[in-house]
This record gives C-alpha cells, sequence and structure tokens, in this order.
C-alpha cells in the first residue's frame, strides 16, 4: 500500500523522521540526467497539441513515485517501480490547480492513480481530456480520414501542382512604399530561399540553393556557397536584404524605416514561389504560376462570408507584438485559404455524428495544424522546414519570409493536417520510449514501458483561487507548477486555438483571470492570489499531506512573495531540491533565464518534518558535469534561504 495512504492520519510527533522518498534521498540528479535525454523520445501523448510550459514528465513521474514511496526505499526499488509500475498510486487521488499541459495527471493516471485538475485556460482543459481518455483508434482513423477526402475533394484545387507534383510551401514577401521617394520595395533580410548546406536532418535537395531575384522575381538555382546573383544586369550580394533589426531600409533612398511605422503584417504579400513535393526524385523550387494567382484569387472569394473568428482584440496582446506587426484580430493571422480549409474542417467535425470523445479528438488534431497554418509561419532554409508559431519562441512573431503550408499534402509537412490528425491516433498506443536508470550500471538507458492510464479523471476550467469545488479532503497528494513571477502570458497565446475551438464567433472564454503579477503593486497581488490558491489546496488536501511545487527566479520579490503565499496559507517546507526543468526551450533560451527548477514539499504547519538539509555544495557535489549559470545560482540561493525559513 503507497505510504500516503497509510499515514494520513498518523499524529505529528510521529513524523518526524522523513515520511517519504521525497523528504530524505531523492535522486534528482539521476533524474534530471533522464529529463534531458528524454527530450529527443517520443510520447506521442503529449504530442496531440501544443503547450507551452510542460514539466519533463520524467520529474514528474519520479516525484509521483517518490511522493507514495518511504524515506527508506532503495535505489534498486524506486527506479524498478520508475521502470515497471503501473499501479503504484492506486487508490489515491493527485490534484494539481495548475494543470496547463496535464503533465502531473497524465503520468498520475498512468500510475493508477485518481486525478483531478483545474485551469483558467480552456484550451488546457480541452488537451487534457484528450490525453486522459481512451482514444478509440481504429474509430477515430475512419474519421480522420473521411474528413481528408472531403477536404481534399471540396477544396483540393485551391493548391494546384503537376501530374507527378504537390505543392508544399508556398514562399511569401512583404512589399511597402517609401514614405521618401515613393518607390515599391520589398521586404527581405536575404535573397535566399533555400540551401542545402549537408546539416543533418535537413532536407536534401538536387540543386545546392535557391534565391530569388529582387528586380524582378525570378527563382535562381545555384550553388550554396555563392555570394552573388546576378540578374537584371545586375550583380545582387545574396546576403544583403532591405530589412534588419533596425526595420526597412529603401534600396532606392536608404530611408529607414521602423517595425512600428511600416506594420508589416497590414502590408500586401507578393508570391515568390512554390515548393514541390515529387512523386520519385527531390523537392524543387519554382515560379508562381497563373494556377497558382487564380486558386489564391477564389480563395479570397471562398473567405469573404466567413464570420469572424473572435470578438476579442489581440492588438496589445503578448506584449503588444501584434499591433507592433499591425495584427488586430485572430482573422488577420491567416491567410485566405488557411481560412477557408481550417473552417471547413472544423464546421465538418462539428455536424459530423460520432461519439463525443472522438469528435474531441478530431477536433484538437485540426487545431494543432493552426501553429503550422497561419501568417506568422517562416522557414528554416538551411533545413527545409517549416517554422512553426510559438515553435522557436514562445511569442507572436512576424517572419520577413512568410510561409504558407499547403495542409492537405498527403506526405510531407509536420503541420498538415494529415499530421496532426496521425499524432493523435498515435496517442491511442500505449508503449512509451523514454530512459531509466540502472543503478548497477550508474548510467542511463533506454527503456520501454506501457503507459495507459487506468485511474478516473476530472479537469474544470476555473481560476485556482475562487474556492473549489471540491470535497475537503478529497487528495491524497497536490503536484502542481504555479505560474512564474516572470511569467509568459499563455492565455494571450492561446486565443489563436480558442477562437478557433469555439463554437460560432464566440471565443471561448477562460474561466477567470490569471494569476500573473500585475497592478500597481505585482509582488502584493501575485502574493494575495497565489495564497488563495495554497488555501484551496490545504482544504482539498487529507490531513498533514504534502503538497508538491515546483518553482524558480533569479528576483527576491518574487521569493518573498510565494514566501507569503506559503505563510498565508499555513503551509512548511519539509525539503527542497533542484530538478532539470528544461529552461532553455523557446523564449526561455537567453542568458539569465533559470534552466532548473526548485521542488518544494510542504506539508501543513502543525505537521512536524525533518530537519531540512539543503545546500548548493552538496546539490553541486551530485550533479557532476553539470554548468550552473549565474542565475540559477541565485534562483537556488533564495529558494534555499526561503526553504529554511519556512522549515517545519
Amino acid at each position: 500500500m503507497p505510504v500516503l495512504a497509510s499515514k494520513t492520519n498518523s499524529s505529528p510527533a510521529a513524523a518526524a523522521e522523513p515520511r517519504t522518498l521525497l523528504e530524505g534521498g531523492f535522486p534528482f540528479a539521476q533524474v534530471s540526467s533522464l529529463a534531458q535525454r528524454d527530450r529527443y523520445c517520443n510520447d506521442y501523448t503529449y504530442a496531440v497539441h501544443k503547450w507551452w510550459a510542460r514539466r519533463p514528465p520524467a520529474v514528474i513521474r519520479a516525484l509521483l513515485l517518490a511522493a507514495a514511496l518511504p524515506a527508506n526505499t532503495s535505489a534498486e526499488d524506486f527506479w524498478h517501480a520508475f521502470s515497471n509500475s503501473d499501479e503504484a498510486l492506486h487508490g489515491l487521488s493527485v490534484g494539481d490547480p495548475f494543470m496547463g499541459g496535464a503533465t502531473t495527471l497524465v503520468e498520475a493516471s498512468r500510475l493508477g492513480a485518481d486525478v483531478t485538475g483545474i485551469d483558467v485556460d480552456p484550451l488546457a482543459v480541452r488537451v487534457a481530456r484528450v490525453e486522459l481518455s481512451r482514444l478509440d483508434r481504429e474509430a477515430f482513423e475512419v474519421q480522420a480520414a473521411e474528413l481528408l477526402e472531403s477536404l481534399r475533394e471540396t477544396h483540393g484545387k485551391l493548391f494546384p501542382g503537376g501530374e507527378e507534383a504537390e505543392p508544399l510551401h508556398y514562399f511569401r514577401l512583404r512589399e511597402t512604399v517609401c514614405r521618401e521617394c515613393g518607390e515599391l520595395s520589398l521586404i527581405y533580410r536575404n535573397l535566399w530561399l533555400a540551401r542545402d548546406r549537408g546539416l543533418p536532418g535537413a532536407v536534401v535537395r538536387e540543386e545546392g540553393g535557391i534565391a530569388f531575384c529582387p528586380i524582378c522575381d525570378s527563382v535562381h538555382h545555384i550553388d550554396a556557397e555563392r555570394k552573388l546573383l546576378e540578374c537584371c544586369g545586375r550583380r545582387h550580394p545574396l546576403g544583403a536584404g532591405t530589412f534588419s533589426r533596425a526595420g526597412f531600409r529603401c534600396p532606392h533612398c536608404d530611408t529607414l524605416a521602423a517595425n512600428e511605422e511600416i506594420r508589416v503584417g497590414q502590408l500586401p504579400s507578393r508570391l515568390i514561389a512554390v515548393e514541390e513535393t515529387q512523386e520519385k526524385g527531390y523537392r524543387k523550387l519554382r515560379a508562381p504560376t497563373d494556377a497558382d494567382y487564380e486558386a489564391i484569387a477564389e480563395a479570397r472569394r471562398l473567405a469573404e462570408p466567413l464570420p469572424d473568428l473572435s470578438n476579442e482584440s489581440i492588438a496589445e496582446m503578448d506584449s503588444g507584438r501584434p499591433a507592433s506587426y499591425g495584427f488586430e484580430s485572430v482573422d488577420d493571422l491567416f491567410h485566405p485559404r488557411q481560412r477557408v480549409v481550417l473552417s471547413t474542417a472544423f464546421e465538418w467535425i462539428r455536424e459530423r455524428d460520432c461519439k463525443q470523445g472522438i469528435r474531441d479528438a478530431l477536433l484538437l488534431a485540426v487545431s494543432n495544424a493552426l501553429g503550422a497554418n497561419n501568417a506568422l509561419c517562416g522557414y528554416a532554409t538551411d533545413y527545409g522546414r517549416l517554422s512553426a508559431l510559438f515553435s522557436a519562441v514562445r511569442a507572436y512573431s512576424m517572419p520577413v519570409l512568410s510561409v504558407e503550408l499547403n495542409p492537405l499534402h498527403a506526405s510531407a509537412g509536420r503541420g498538415t493536417l494529415t499530421a496532426t490528425l496521425r499524432r493523435v491516433a498515435c496517442s491511442a498506443t500505449p508503449r512509451v520510449r523514454r530512459h531509466t536508470f540502472d543503478p548497477q550500471g550508474g548510467e542511463a538507458i533506454a527503456h520501454r514501458f506501457t503507459a495507459q492510464g487506468s485511474g478516473r479523471h476530472t479537469v474544470r476550467c476555473q481560476s485556482a483561487d475562487r474556492p473549489l469545488p471540491l470535497e475537503r479532503g478529497k487528495f491524497d497528494l497536490v503536484l502542481t507548477d504555479p505560474p512564474y513571477f516572470d511569467f509568459i502570458p499563455y492565455s494571450d497565446l492561446s486565443l489563436l486555438y480558442r477562437a478557433w475551438l469555439a463554437p460560432e464567433t464566440e471565443t471561448e472564454a477562460l474561466g477567470g483571470a490569471p494569476i500573473y503579477p500585475v497592478g500597481e503593486d505585482p509582488a502584493a497581488e501575485f502574493a494575495s492570489r497565489l495564497a488563495g490558491v495554497f488555501a484551496n489546496v490545504r482544504l482539498a488536501l487529507k490531513p498533514r499531506s504534502p503538497m508538491i511545487f515546483t518553482f524558480h527566479t533569479p528576483h527576491q520579490e518574487a521569493w518573498d512573495a510565494v514566501e507569503k503565499a506559503l505563510c498565508k496559507a499555513r503551509f512548511g517546507v519539509h525539503a527542497v531540491f533542484p530538478v532539470w526543468a528544461d529552461g532553455r526551450g523557446g523564449s526561455h533560451g537567453h542568458a539569465g533565464n533559470c534552466e532548473w527548477d526548485l521542488v518544494f514539499v510542504c506539508r501543513p504547519r502543525d505537521t512536524a518534518g525533518p530537519v531540512l538539509d539543503a545546500d548548493l555544495d552538496t546539490w553541486f557535489a551530485e550533479l557532476p558535469g553539470e554548468e550552473i549559470e549565474q542565475s540559477d545560482r541565485r534562483n537556488m540561493e533564495l529558494g534555499i534561504a526561503m526553504a529554511q525559513r519556512l522549515a517545519a
């Protein structure tokens, strides 16, 4: 029987020693090593839809197991359970008030627990429901095939190709009129469209490189190492352009215009080239044809009567980036062909007579294609891949070379409807490839295990600082990841998806205001609202059961806010240790951001606990070869200091 279930009613005096492996000997160095290796492993459950802040599944699985194992559990027993157990949490109830992408719920369910998740974002709720449901793969694939067949029959003509070629990518550049000289010019960073430089994983091309002439728009197949392009009686430097971080510089009169002046998102775009896949042979880039222009005109005609996607403006969202580009609504973020095909897909699914679980999965698959089918998609020139929105940076970013994907392509492209439907279908596969730790060999090894959730699940859309509609003493443990003080506004980003998923023209509303540090006193506001969440968690926990949360920040005021929240909710800290958090993904990837989370194991302050034993030297000694940057050192120092002040 799990230790959590057996010790809930122990008296405080009887619990002075570490009660679980979380509070005595958690192998954070080995677990962090596994999480780093697992970045390159497929777990299809987490691929059903984009989410921006997933905790590493290996870390979450290990924390859940350690919370259910006694402190004297041997390394061999822990790693055996990590690799093989699917019933370690059977009979326990696990909660997460900041559910997000539902990693805690999925991993707890895989270990046999009943799970409850709460999130303010309805997109998170949709994602969690599909991740936690057992998908009927055969029924789903039948509906997915019929959807694709219907879309290709009605809209395949919008993507004209040859007998043995199918268009995959459409390359577009914006054009602007100089405010000084009145000349029309293209906006571009350089003249390259694609290059084959022999990089690992890149598309192999018959020609070394493809570039365009900035005067006549003609497409040229040249050597990838060339420096100049000769066309229209001139020699054009391939690496030069009219746009840089400073803005657009007119090639005719050298006038500089900043992004805010040209509002590039509102400028007309010009189709420069089309990339096609061949039935036999390499991909090729060609110049646009009359058929391409006719298809675009037809798409504009079909898109005119479509209703607006959202009544909510995006202009001021994500720190005002869309506004600086000239975008005001969700509709502005999509080309006419994308509006037509995606609108038809969503309408087809909503009108389909099928089970709700299949419908939810279909909607999520089409929604997941939105990130690769919008006007903010760029192109990795040297790799031959589309750069989806939010894939490289967790923000609305405007590429200079915009690429429109053919969402109906049958075989290529990671963001096509075929690809996103396939990912959801694969989520029904219970076998997962990850890594585990071999305590005898002292190293990480590849491992496959069955990951089929057996517990019941409940998810709700609401703010976690509102009274929770839960019975008191429901949870055996809570494991969560609160919003960070230096936050990314995920609710701003999710509007792109919520606008499409909502019925008719109404955007799916947030379940309340996200808990971010805002207002005249951001730290006080953050502390007050986080205290409300922690107080709700305390009521929902069984007596003396743990609340475990991860957090990182190099800022003292943020740690002060967390400390105030814990004090107000009357929680003490029984253990603290670091785990790797994949902090270099997306907009966390620059210097100064934290790569390591701190894990805090908290119990109500009337619960006696072990003497808190944590210091940087001990942690660093267990992390051989790890380079801990200054921001993480500061993060760890402040976190330890807070934990010591709150130690039970």
